[in-house]
């Protein structure tokens, strides 16, 4: 059993009754928080992806932090041309009159709203079609873990046509179905196919080669490029066999997973947006890649080299350039740290990091529309570079590449949806691109698309 409903709900019930509810308008909205005994939140992702369309994973190895999210009490669904600033208006309305017993039992501050947008807006391609444009949602059910603190938190709306009894008993019938069911630990049997990939590295050199020569002709300064594999699955993948897997060698990631209907996005993501707590707010500029070295002493080598490499560099100024502007208006006391090398288990990168006060609260989802995306998975300028691609890239990138994450009161925290894939239909989408900027080399960009799929391509066996 991994939860005592008797016990939580004796403890809701008294909430609930302080709070005099009757005194409350229709549809108010319930944030409760329940600290409970250690359990493997891991070992529930694929239980839970069985009974629930929307599931929200998040897992940071580094800060012992862990969260998994079902079910939708409210969603955030928007699609078209409006952006990330038309969530927080929504979210606002929603939170407004909101009660909540966070305050009075932990400091911490729990996800309210979990998901994702995507890169670009409006191209409802087949393939991403089970989430909107911006796909967010406030989860019913949350799982959550800091340090060696464990808790679960429900987001319920009350009815006031029915007794709170008798929403309880409906409340709880998918922790009861959890309850009754055994965890699946076993290891991951799923096998992939790939195709033959000789006609795509064709049109990649090709569309490298376009790309340089835009510019040299000063159409833009950096462009990213990328590219999708498709494989066949056999067998539905255990995720929570693929989690150990990037939990023991993607330590320093951001691991995520986001089911939406029939669709489950996943990957282990190396850049963080943004993260917002308080009004301090920390930016990562994460760009140029060398590959790791076999030993320690080529390894260091390897970052020195990436450190002084003048097209590495470039691409990484780049990123710091367009992040100093575009937050200028609303940060104050910019910080900028030493630019070292950020090491992952297969590549590494030239990384600085940056950290500033937020002037104005009800600005940070602007602050976020004006950086999405950054030169690191776009290019430079933005929007030159960004009408490049998707005129040029054969494929809608989607949620790749896009903002993954989740808010909280007072708080958020944005990942950029790299090393990544999508499974539907029996098939997995695989993602992965790079910066081209002058004396780019299309073989070797390829081959470092090669090395960013690995993570991903590691976690199956290849019938091919």
């Amino acid at each position: 059993m991994i939860l005592s409903i008797p016990d939580l709900k004796k403890t809701l019930l008294s909430f609930l009754n302080e709070n005099n509810l009757s005194n409350k308008k229709e549809g108010i909205l319930i944030n409760f928080a329940y600290k409970i005994e250690e359990i493997n939140i891991t070992s529930l992702i694929d239980s839970i992806l069985r009974i629930s369309k929307k599931v929200f994973y998040l897992n940071r190895p580094e800060e012992d932090l862990s969260f998994l999210a079902f079910e939708e009490t409210y969603s955030l669904k928007i699609n078209g041309d409006d952006k990330f600033s038309a969530l927080g208006n929504k979210i606002s309305v929603i939170m407004k009159d909101s009660i909540n017993n966070f305050d009075k039992i932990s400091p911490v501050k729990f996800p309210m709203s979990v998901g994702g947008t995507k890169f670009s807006t409006g191209r409802n391609s087949d393939e991403w079609n089970d989430f909107a444009d911006n796909d967010w949602f406030i989860p019913r059910f949350l799982f959550y873990k800091k340090n060696k603190d464990f808790w679960f938190a429900l987001n319920f709306i009350v009815n006031t046509n029915y007794s709170i009894e008798e929403q309880l008993n409906s409340l709880f019938e998918p922790i009861d179905k959890l309850n009754n069911k055994e965890f699946e630990l076993s290891k991951n049997t799923a096998k992939i196919k790939l195709g033959y990939i000789e006609k795509e590295r064709e049109e990649w050199n090709n569309l490298v080669s376009d790309a340089l020569s835009k510019i040299e002709a000063g159409l833009f300064r950096k462009v990213v490029i990328s590219r999708r594999i498709i494989a066949g699955i056999k067998h539905s993948p255990l995720f929570n066999s693929i989690f150990e897997n990037l939990q023991a060698n993607y330590k320093n990631c951001t691991l995520f997973l986001y089911k939406s209907e029939n669709s489950v996005l996943f990957g282990a993501s190396p850049e963080r947006l943004l993260k917002l707590r308080g009004n301090e707010i920390e930016f990562d500029a994460l760009a140029g890649s060398a590959k790791r070295g076999i030993t320690e002493d080529d390894d260091n080598k390897i970052a020195c080299s990436l450190l002084i490499d003048k097209k590495n560099s470039e691409e990484h100024n780049h990123v710091i350039e367009f992040i100093k502007a575009a937050s200028l208006k609303y940060v104050k006391n910019f910080r900028q740290f030493d630019t070292e090398i950020k090491k992952f288990s297969n590549i590494q990168h030239i990384y600085t990091p940056f950290k500033a006060e937020l002037i104005s609260a009800d600005k940070i989802y602007n602050l976020v529309d004006d950086i999405f995306p950054t030169p690191a998975i776009c290019g430079y300028p933005k929007d030159i570079s960004f009408n490049y691609i998707i005129e040029n890239e054969n494929f809608d990138r989607g949620l790749f590449s896009g903002i993954i994450g989740f808010i909280s009161q007072g708080e958020m925290d944005l990942s950029v949806a790299i090393r990544s894939a999508l499974l539907n239909d029996n098939k997995l989408y695989i993602y992965a691109g790079c910066g081209i900027v002058k004396g780019s080399d299309p073989i070797s960009e390829f081959e470092e698309t090669e090395i960013k799929m690995n993570p991903i391509l590691s976690l199956f066996n290849n019938e091919n």
